[in-house]
């Protein structure tokens, strides 16, 4: 019973079991610097959207000017120029609803979208 006991009592650890796995090359092996990689991925998609609303905007101009008052054509630019600035305001609000979510949750507007981990020793 006793050493039942003892075996159930000593502390096991994954280290133990499957031995010590190296990280990929690339991978940050602190997990505070995790933080940065979502940031960066976060500004990456951003970036993308900022580009595609630009270049939906201005070929919606393009089409404007060079529809020579078809309506169907005067239309149709119309409508990807409301599109593109729609597009740009979700985005915007998507940063304001993450924002108050987390003001909300974790007291600091910016703890989703620049979230600063700490290492636990």
């Amino acid at each position: 019973m006793n050493t039942l006991l003892s075996l159930l009592s000593k502390p096991v650890y994954a280290e133990d079991i499957i031995g010590t796995i190296e990280l990929p090359e690339g991978v940050p092996s602190d997990i505070t610097q995790t933080g940065g990689l979502i940031t960066s991925i976060v500004r990456f998609f951003i970036i993308i959207g900022g580009l595609f609303t630009l270049w939906a905007f201005l070929s919606g101009g393009f089409k404007y000017i060079t529809s020579n008052g078809d309506k169907a054509k005067v239309q149709e630019a119309s409508n990807m120029i409301t599109m593109s600035i729609v597009g740009l305001i979700v985005m915007a609000a998507s940063f304001v609803i993450i924002a108050i979510i987390s003001q909300l949750l974790f007291g600091d507007f910016t703890a989703i979208l620049a979230p600063k981990f700490k290492s636990v020793q």
